[in-house]
Order: C-alpha cells, then structure tokens, then sequence
C-alpha cells in the first residue's frame, strides 16, 4: 500500500467513526454522533494517549504540535470512490486541527499533512490500523526520555523552556525527569560491573527521589544518594513507589535499622503492621483475588482522590505490594 503526502483542507477530512474508540463510545451514548461526541470518545483533553498506554497524552500532544506550529508524522487517509476523504489514523491530530482553526489559534490549522490511500479496501483499513495502534512503533521508556531530554538540555544547550515547549508537558515534569536522570547516571551506574545489566526500569525511583522530603531525610539520617542507589539495586526498595515513605522509615533508629537489613517492607510493618484475621488467612488465592476485584469495583472516587493526595497512605502501598507480587508470579504463565 503506497500513498502520497498531500496538504488536505481539514474541513474536508472526515473523523474515522469506525475507530474502535468510537465504536465503544457509541454502546454507551445516545444521539447524533457529531464532532463534538467524537471529541469526547477520542478523550481529547483528558489524559489517555491517542495511541493507548504509554502515549501522549492528548492535552501534552496540543502544546507539542503548538510548540512545532504543526505535526511530524503526518494522518492517514482514504479517498473513497466518491470523493469522500476518511481518516483512517490520526482523529486526535485532525481534531486539534480543526480546534485550532474554528478557534483561531495563531497559525496556518486549515490544512494538514496527510498520505492518501485511493480507495483501500476493509482489510487494508484495517491493517493500517493494526499496524499504526498494536504492533507499530512503540513509545520511549521513561528512562530513555529522560536521557533524551538531558542530553538536549546539557549537550546541545537546548533552554528548558524551548524543551518543555517541545515535550507538551510542564517545567517541573521536564525539571524533575532531567535531574532524576543525572542522579541515575552518577549514583547508580557505578554500581555495575562491564557487562553486567543496567536495570533502567528502575528509573522511577530516582524520580521519586526528587522529592525534597526524601533527599532531606537521607541526608539527615546520615546517609547519601550513593546509598540509596545501593538500596535500589538490591531492592531494599522494591516497591520503587515506595521511595516516597523514606522519611517516616529513616526518622526513627528501629525502623532505619530494619529498613536496612531487611528492606522498606519490613520496617514500614514494624510502624504499622494491619491485622489480618484467620479468615483471611486461611482464604485461598483465588478468593482473595475475587474478593480484591470487587472491592476495586466499588472504590469511590473520595477514596481514589484522598490516596492520590497522602503519600503515606497504607492502601495505596499495599496495593502497590500487590501488584508487584502478581507480576512475578504471572510472569511464570506468560512464557
């Protein structure tokens, strides 16, 4: 399938209905599917990618294609026997385009880079798909982000305010990620042999580590960021969200004592072990698993957003337990 690049009128390119996204909106929802319901299908604003997990987001994807006065990878359309121009990938670009333009945003939104099938039949639509959402080029890992955004802002002197222009996102986010690295780098990298793994993945501590209650507390318990690097390659941290309890963990000589022989888990029970009675005990996995489902199903939202504000919150570390142990143990099921 060949295509050529053309600049398209966006008025004259259709939203893909047929988007799966769409589709599911649609069982949902009743009334006239118009641009404005595509847009909330499309969850444009909100913070779910156009490309799944891992994604832009699509309020970081409007601030980038604003920083770059347009898009990179152009959409992909089909011209129909009938004139008819649909998208086939690419709605949530071809909505901000057409935002821009019915909102008079400074620049040129009346057309858009495209390559143009002519008249591609159902399976072909479907293979661009395909391609373009599940198997096609996947996003960068956080740290391989990161690194990028250091080696613009360091090596090639790139002002922070331009970068966090070209990442869509917010100065903090950019700050945050660049120095986690440079903490990375210096701290943690030393601690492997030639050849031996670098465990990138955890990555996320060291962004946890930016906090300045957590820096603090290790330096005031007479520790330095050598040794938490030492803490997060032998997973005395293994639940790397777990960075973020460092300060009650470190503030006193017992539970600082346990959390270095035995780890972050073992000293956050000493300072609050949850009872769990012998009903629980003696339950299967299964039916503990059943069970976990359905409390998750009737989480209120109150309960979701009083975790998300208390770093210290015991479900939210528990859960985080969990999640960890489910991994490993499914792993064995997935080979």
């Amino acid at each position: 399938m060949k295509g050529n690049q053309e600049y398209l009128a966006v008025d004259l390119v259709e939203l893909d209905r047929e988007n799966p996204r769409i589709r599911r909106f649609l069982e949902d929802y009743e009334g006239e599917l118009n641009d404005d319901r595509i847009a909330l299908a499309l969850d444009v604003g909100a913070d779910t990618g156009e490309d799944g997990a891992g994604a832009t987001s699509p309020d970081k994807l409007r601030n980038s294609i604003l920083a770059n006065k347009g898009i990179m990878q152009p959409i992909i359309v089909n011209r129909l026997a009938d004139g008819r121009l649909v998208r086939i990938e690419g709605n949530t670009r071809l909505w901000i385009y057409r935002d821009f333009n019915a909102s008079g945003i400074e620049g040129d939104w009346s057309s858009i880079p495209a390559i143009v099938h002519d008249g591609l039949e159902g399976f072909e639509v479907d293979a661009i798909r395909l391609q373009a959402h599940l198997v096609g080029p996947r996003a960068w890992d956080a740290y391989s982000k990161a690194k990028y955004q250091w080696e613009l802002h360091y090596k090639h002197l790139m002002p922070l305010d331009r970068l966090v222009d070209l990442c869509g996102g917010d100065r903090r986010d950019v700050q945050r990620s660049i120095n986690a690295y440079a903490d990375m780098e210096n701290h943690f990298r030393k601690l492997f042999e030639p050849g031996e793994d670098y465990k990138t993945e955890r990555y996320s501590g060291f962004v946890e580590l930016q906090s300045p209650k957590v820096k603090t507390a290790i330096l005031k318990a007479g520790f330095n960021l050598d040794d938490f690097a030492a803490w997060i390659k032998d997973e005395r941290i293994k639940g790397l969200i777990n960075v973020r309890q460092l300060p009650r963990v470190l503030a006193d000589k017992k539970t600082r004592d346990i959390f270095v022989k035995r780890g972050i888990r073992a000293a956050l029970d000493a300072i609050e072990k949850p009872e769990v009675n012998s009903t629980l005990r003696e339950a299967s996995i299964g039916q503990l698993a059943r069970v976990l489902s359905e409390k998750l199903d009737a989480v209120q939202w109150a309960d979701i957003k009083r975790m998300r504000e208390s770093v210290e919150d015991d479900t939210l570390r528990y859960l985080f337990d969990a999640q960890d142990g489910l991994a490993s143990f499914l792993a064995d099921f997935e080979k």
